[in-house]
């Protein structure tokens, strides 16, 4: 396209050996693309460019992500998605959701049958070996009962996801089915929600369907399915955790519906019920969403070894004292194995043809069609006959020769473990990309939730573009480039659709939030610690570098060994570099700070704190606030930039210390402003505290319990470190002395940086928090003794006694420093005993251990 042209949607190189979803093979413009294509000839090249950085932008600050697994290791990356949608028209969209409900009630009755009456095998449809030979099967799927809504419907399958793609005239056919958990509808609706931010105006001009009724759907479906307390159940969407490649969406979506986000970890059997684990005591759960595995659901009954499930859930289900979506077993009906019989079981059935047929399929354990894909080895995908995972299929054509014999032996040894699927040729879409309009390729997932006969029918779906339909083979939550898919109707749509209460329901005022669960409070408790921790580091590197860096260099020459001692004593410095005669082994302090600051890798470092810090906040982010969650996200990815590659870096680092800093008390007033002073903010401050304490104890030690002359920099620089300069100066002008220091930041109980504060906090939040009854004769438990003794301790000292040095060192400092430093540990530990005593899943029936919780 000529750069000087308008630019335009009907101008852009088609292929004629693909349905492009917005031009015909004459170039004209579809229905539904011209409101879309009159908005991009009105803005241009530059207002496209424009929406295109917004959307990043919003993607970013919303914090969607996902995670790849890259050289062993996972890497979390930002959402993309692309600014121009994708748009569908109402008289497209119809026959394929009709075809979409039909399948959707046919995969539920197959999946059914193969758990119950087995009519398919006995009657030859389906090939016993899709059952007796799949790993995924267990005997002990078979005969669960089902859960059951207000209207006695008895169901497996409530939702399901398919994958599609479009023949060279436009015929739908579907590449796939997943009826486990199908993910990307967290992922869609970041798309949809963000899009319609940035195209608001676009989206009413388009008619665009809505998807908050889907969403409405869904919700009112699960709270149908109930065993009681139908009116306002407690519903749980159980995540595989932090390191799942999906949890960002299973946090995502938890928030948006109204669910609690829970782990394997925070639930619990008990009286056959299944119950979530809060410090308030067990509280049932009505409806479990899981997005875990089969076979990782219950590992008394099931996979031994897994860390995912509740032990005893296959209990529950048989009592059925709770509703399991989707049904345990539901994985069957998505092995690839089933397409290629799909039509026959349809006739089977109902006697009906299958509106929406498969792309062409072959199960290899038959003879005649492995001879079949033998010959015509070259044109199929093989894929794992039983299993959905999230590799790719193995593209035979792209393999070399050698890779090619040895699939085919594979495939000749153990026919039935494989699937053959024929390569389409796919569809493609315009895609804004490198500052124009192209066409690429696109893979859709539709999402249906079902409720009885009536399915529902998300209007669109998620969309991913790639320049080669090969890029899109993997999962769909792979990080591609994606598009919103708009259903575009010839009126403007009716009504609006919102998840919000209706303003006359009646809702009881709540308040106290002890329905925390353990795990979730141990993760902002190590939240507090790590952010504290990174401040800690953060104001004592940034103090030393101003050493390094000011205009009275010579003068604050004096103070770097304390300073460097100090480091050492937090993991940011080798402790041999600051013992004289072996310092000088080591490279210089302008060398070492920086690498400090910007090092992965070194033990303790800051890097590893922002990073930890971030884990944990990413295992709580259905409890932070968007704004918060954002704050802490962005504040390790700048931090992790990588430094100039040529001059100083000095300067760099000392400005990027700046800047976290900043970023960090930017969190710290959100939380002090926005959180609600329930059990979770609680922990969140024991942590902070009782790292200050730690951290302030570190420092102490290492500057002041030594006496060096002259002390009056060292003396500012700790100041500096605390962040108590200003507070210092107000009381003694230029007086410094460290007796008054040491008042300060160990005796004064009105500063926020001394230790009696943060120690007589602690012991306020500890007291606050729930305990079980105990006999009036009992004593404190462990964690409130550890807290008393500490500020009893602390309240028996003398300041001139402390300021005392004989020697060379501040002994009785030392001493009390130790106390405090030894007995913090011990606080910390009990705490954890306490409330954090049941965060680790029992395998104790099963033998198999798992790795320890590891911060």
């Amino acid at each position: 396209m000529d750069a000087k042209s308008p630019l335009s949607l009907t101008t852009y190189p088609i292929s004629s050996e693909q349905f492009d979803a917005c031009l015909s093979n004459t170039q004209d413009i579809r229905p539904g693309w011209a409101p879309l294509n009159e908005w991009v000839k009105s803005v241009g090249a530059s207002g496209l460019s424009a929406c295109e950085k917004q959307l990043q932008r919003l993607i970013r600050d919303n914090g969607a992500t996902f995670t790849v697994e890259e050289d062993q290791e996972q890497q979390v990356r930002p959402w993309k998605l692309a600014p121009l949608p994708m748009v569908i028209d109402a008289d497209a969209w119809t026959p394929l959701e009709r075809g979409l409900q039909q399948r959707t009630r046919l995969l539920e009755a197959v999946l059914s049958d193969l758990l119950g009456d087995q009519t398919l095998i006995r009657d030859g449809v389906v090939p016993p070996d899709l059952l007796w030979a799949n790993p995924a099967f267990a005997r002990d799927f078979v005969g669960l009962p089902v859960a059951t809504d207000s209207q006695d419907r008895r169901q497996r399958l409530e939702i399901t996801g398919t994958d599609l793609t479009r023949t060279s005239r436009g015929q739908w056919l579907v590449v796939g089915d997943r009826t486990r958990a199908p993910s990307g509808l967290g992922y869609l609706l970041e798309n949809r929600i963000t899009t319609s931010q940035v195209h608001s105006q676009l989206v009413r001009q388009c008619n665009v369907r809505r998807v908050a009724r889907f969403f409405l759907k869904l919700r009112s479906r699960l709270q149908d399915l109930a065993p009681r307390m139908r009116g306002n159940p407690r519903i749980a969407l159980l995540t595989p955790g932090p390191k799942s490649y999906r949890y960002f969406e299973d946090a995502y979506l938890a928030r948006y519906l109204g669910f609690t986000l829970v782990q394997g970890s925070d639930l619990a059997v008990r009286g056959e019920r299944l119950n979530l684990k809060t410090l308030g005591g067990l509280l049932p759960v009505e409806v479990l969403w899981r997005h875990v595995s089969d076979r990782k659901c219950d590992p008394l009954e099931l996979d031994p070894t897994s860390r995912e499930g509740v032990t005893g859930l296959l209990r529950t289900v048989r009592d059925q004292s709770v509703s399991i979506v989707n049904a345990i077993g539901s994985e069957l009906a998505q092995m690839p194995a089933l397409a290629p019989f799909l039509p026959a079981a349809a006739k089977h059935f109902w006697g009906e043809e299958l509106d929406l047929p498969n792309a062409e399929t072959y199960w290899c354990g038959n003879e005649q069609k492995l001879s079949h894909v033998l010959a015509n080895f070259e044109e199929f995908l093989l894929r794992d006959a039983f299993v959905v995972d999230r590799e790719s299929p193995i593209d035979v054509r792209a393999l070399p020769l050698d890779q090619q014999a040895y699939w085919r032996a594979r495939l000749s040894e153990n026919p039935q473990s494989f699937v053959a699927q024929r390569r389409e040729q796919g569809w493609t879409t315009p895609v804004w990309e490198g500052e124009q309009v192209t066409t690429w390729n696109v893979s859709l997932r539709t999402f249906q939730v079902a409720a009885g006969e009536d399915v529902d029918v998300l209007p669109g779906g998620l969309a991913r573009v790639g320049p080669t339909q090969d890029c899109l083979l993997g999962s769909p939550v792979s990080g591609h480039l994606t598009v919103d898919c708009w259903i575009a109707d010839d009126c403007p749509t009716s009504g609006a659709i919102t998840l919000l209460p209706a303003p006359d329901a009646a809702i009881e005022p709540q308040r106290g939030g002890d329905d925390l669960p353990s795990r979730v409070a141990e993760h902002l408790f190590w939240l507090g610690r790590y952010l504290e921790r990174s401040e800690a580091i953060a104001r004592l590197l940034r103090t030393t570098l101003k050493c390094l860096v000011g205009e009275e260099f010579e003068l604050g020459q004096s103070s770097l060994p304390r300073l460097t001692a100090a480091l050492a004593s937090i993991g940011q410095l080798p402790p041999d570099c600051v013992i004289e005669g072996l310092g000088e082994a080591y490279p210089s302090l302008e060398s070492m700070l920086p690498a400090s600051v910007f090092s992965k890798d070194q033990p303790g470092s800051l890097q590893q704190a922002l990073r930890s810090m971030v884990y944990n906040a990413s295992a709580v982010r259905d409890r932070l606030s968007i704004d918060g969650y954002r704050i802490l996200r962005q504040t390790a990815e700048e931090l992790n930039s990588p430094p100039p590659v040529s001059g100083g870096v000095l300067g760099p680092a000392l400005e990027r210390l700046n800047q976290l800093i900043t970023d960090l008390l930017a969190f710290s007033g959100l939380t002090s402003e926005s959180m609600t002073r329930t059990y979770g903010w609680r922990f969140l401050q024991l942590g902070r505290r009782i790292e200050r304490t730690h951290q302030t104890v570190e420092l102490l030690s290492a500057s002041l319990v030594p006496v060096s002359e002259p002390e009056r920099l060292i003396c500012e620089a700790v100041l500096e470190s605390t962040d108590s300069v200003m507070t210092y100066h107000a009381r003694y002008m230029n007086l410094v002395r460290p007796q008054l220091v040491l008042d300060l930041l160990v005796c004064d109980d009105t500063n926020p940086r001394s230790i009696l504060y943060q120690l007589k906090r602690i012991d306020d939040a500890i007291s606050r928090l729930p305990r079980a009854p105990a006999p009036a004769s009992a004593g404190p438990d462990e964690d409130q003794e550890s807290s008393r003794l500490l500020i009893e301790h602390l309240g028996q000292v003398n300041l001139d006694a402390l300021d005392a040095a004989m020697n060379g060192r501040r002994e009785a400092l030392s001493q009390l420093l130790q106390f405090i430093g030894s007995g913090l540990p011990d606080l910390s530990d009990a705490i954890a005993a306490q409330f954090f005593f049941h965060t680790n899943p029992s395998q104790a029936l099963t033998g198999a251990s798992g790795d320890e919780f590891v911060i």
